[in-house]
């Protein structure tokens, strides 16, 4: 039987039939670093070949779910190299929870951005708290347009492109409308909802569970989500002088600082979907 005790930038612990994940670098409002990264493929492996699981929750401890990605981490490649860190976030095709035969229910809470929404595109479904902003600020300065990812393909298109080309942002309510999230509920509620939803999935035999999603997974693939990563092969959103200056600013102000300089001039509400 698998063991889930030596994980150090998420919490994992088996109840039952249901693997219980939690993002849990609250210190850094769960910034999903390399190691959190290489961490969330290894917990989807480790869990589809676990014959003891048949469902994952994935829940973020702290203020809210996901700040994105560690943009320190980001900015002390990009400021000593001219380009993101070297390290590959990255391997080549979509990223392995893709590939991970085991259902996820996600819930999520205050906060959610641009990894955290490629994050939740590769879960089954997302459970929201009221209150949550969706996130793609990071666009403007400091991240790439996730080209690669499944919310291509679960996103309205021109609210995806408003979402890469004005660093937009939208509420749970938008969010529930287009069925990015499945329920919205009150804060109190989220982590008993998730539960709920994956103990009822949980009804389902194993064997019906994993065909079902490998299969819904293939024909997507089929319809061109695989060549997501070809695109992002050939544009990226990273290199543009102003990208450099503001991971400089990251490294020799601070990340608030840099924040602020990001934000000038920004109208949110033009911004919002």
């Amino acid at each position: 039987m698998a063991e889930y005790d030596d994980y150090e930038t998420l919490l994992v612990k088996r109840d039952g039939p249901i693997l219980e994940v939690v993002l849990n670098l609250p210190e850094t409002r769960n910034a999903i670093t390399y190691p959190m990264e290489a961490e969330i493929w290894r917990v989807g492996k480790e869990a589809s070949d676990d014959p003891n699981v048949k469902v994952i929750t994935l829940t973020g401890a702290g203020d809210l779910f996901c700040s994105g990605h560690d943009l320190k981490e980001v900015a002390a490649g990009y400021a000593s190299e001219g380009k993101p860190s070297g390290k590959p976030y990255r391997i080549p095709g979509l990223f392995p929870l893709w590939y991970c035969t085991k259902p996820i229910v996600a819930g999520v809470h205050k906060y959610v951005g641009p990894m955290g929404q490629d994050l939740l595109s590769h879960c089954d479904f997302v459970i929201s708290a009221e209150g949550t902003r969706f996130s793609f600020e990071q666009a403007r300065f400091g991240g790439g347009v996730l080209t690669y990812s499944p919310l291509v393909f679960q996103l309205p298109m021109r609210v995806w492109k408003k979402m890469v080309m004005t660093g937009g942002w939208f509420d749970e309510q938008d969010a529930r409308r287009w069925d990015f999230v499945q329920r919205v509920v009150p804060r109190e509620d989220l982590e008993s909802t998730v539960r709920q939803w994956a103990e009822q999935i949980a009804l389902v035999p194993m064997q019906q569970l994993i065909a079902g999603k490998q299969g819904i997974h293939r024909q997507y693939e089929l319809m061109g989500l695989v060549n997501m990563a070809t695109v992002q092969n050939v544009v990226s959103g990273h290199g543009d002088p102003e990208d450099k200056k503001f991971f400089e600013m990251v490294m020799s102000d601070g990340l608030r600082e840099a924040l602020k300089f990001r934000q000038e001039g920004v109208d949110s509400d033009i911004a919002k979907i």
